[in-house]
């Protein structure tokens, strides 16, 4: 669900990292963010979005009518969460937590690149290959971090060609709005991946809504969003943000015990009332040219790597299959993709 974010998170993150920054050094060390922000989010009501004016429209109405009830739930979360005797060390799987943004984090460890976009995948990915150095970790010698830093910086200076300087009466391409428009988005989009949480009624609504759109007629599956009836359904089910293994597997049960036909009900529903829609030309979120970012990459390193398997949830291991690789596995790869 690339096209469906529930806008409260970002809130609730903020307000998260806000209280925390204000505690004593003996309670952060007994305080988990990851889980601080599921208790708060799961005592919220949902606000998912899949436009830009949805999106704008649910962050506005957060702001107005649930300010204080945020800082005040983030608050006992924090209370909440130091307590609880059943809190547990067992992480929720990484495989619960797969979205374009946590692969772009991993893309960021590997290259050792705190503010990597997708848009510039493709440059770092040539860089190291010219590089050598993830070469050198397959076979065993040993690059020191400030060596791979040289080697790494060394690589992209020769491939970069000096940006002209504009005069005076040059119009720039971007104004300091759009840049920070830009920056806002960006943090938007990446909101969240640095924590350890997830709502397991994501993947399990997408899934039950896919399967009863396969039973349409072809012609009216064409004016379905999946996107747009998941975000129906999420917004009129309790959430239930997971943070640990137990956690998760407690909370699915209650789905498959309590909550199976009321879901399928609001599916249903959701069905009815977007099919009935008239359709409207929208604009996606606000973040989402990030994922067109991200398409245009995987079309890059497809041809670059030779790997037509590529997709946006290997990408970052199989980038790093193919940088410790031979240098062979690639003989016409400089001669073809060099700039």
């Amino acid at each position: 669900m690339s096209s469906c974010r529930n806008a409260l998170e970002e809130l609730v993150i903020e307000e998260a990292e806000s209280q925390y920054k204000r505690l004593g050094a003996d309670v952060k060390k007994r305080v988990d963010l990851s889980e601080v922000i599921a208790y708060t989010l799961n005592r919220l009501p949902p606000m998912y979005a899949t436009t830009q004016r949805g999106w704008i429209q649910q962050r506005k109405k957060a702001d107005q009518e649930l300010g204080s009830a945020i800082a005040k739930t983030v608050r006992n979360g924090f209370l909440s969460t130091q307590s609880d005797v059943l809190r547990q060390t067992d992480p929720i799987p990484a495989h619960e937590l797969i979205s374009q943004a946590r692969s772009l984090v991993k893309l960021r460890k590997l290259f050792n690149k705190e503010y990597l976009k997708w848009k510039d995948v493709p440059d770092a990915v040539r860089d190291a290959l010219d590089s050598g150095y993830y070469q050198g970790l397959a076979n065993g010698t040993y690059v020191s971090l400030d060596r791979r830093n040289s080697l790494l910086a060394r690589s992209y200076a020769v491939r970069r060609k000096p940006t002209p300087i504009l005069g005076n009466g040059a119009k720039t391409l971007k104004t300091e709005k759009d840049i920070s428009a830009e920056i806002k988005d960006f943090e938007s989009y990446m909101s969240g991946t640095v924590y350890r949480y997830s709502n397991i009624l994501e993947s399990l609504v997408a899934a039950i809504v896919e399967r009863r759109v396969q039973r349409l007629d072809e012609t009216i599956k064409q004016k379905i969003s999946i996107d747009d009836v998941a975000a129906y359904v999420l917004n009129r089910l309790p959430p239930m943000y997971a943070t640990s293994r137990r956690g998760l597997q407690s909370l699915r049960q209650r789905v498959k015990s309590d909550m199976t036909n009321q879901i399928i009900s609001i599916v249903k529903e959701a069905l009815n009332k977007v099919i009935q829609a008239p359709e409207r030309a929208l604009s996606p979120l606000p973040f989402e040219k990030f994922n067109l970012e991200l398409e245009d990459t995987l079309i890059q390193l497809r041809k670059m790597l030779g790997r037509e398997d590529i997709t946006w949830r290997n990408v970052a291991e199989t980038v790093e299959e193919c940088l410790r690789a031979p240098k062979t596995t690639y003989p016409t790869w400089r001669a073809k993709h060099d700039v």
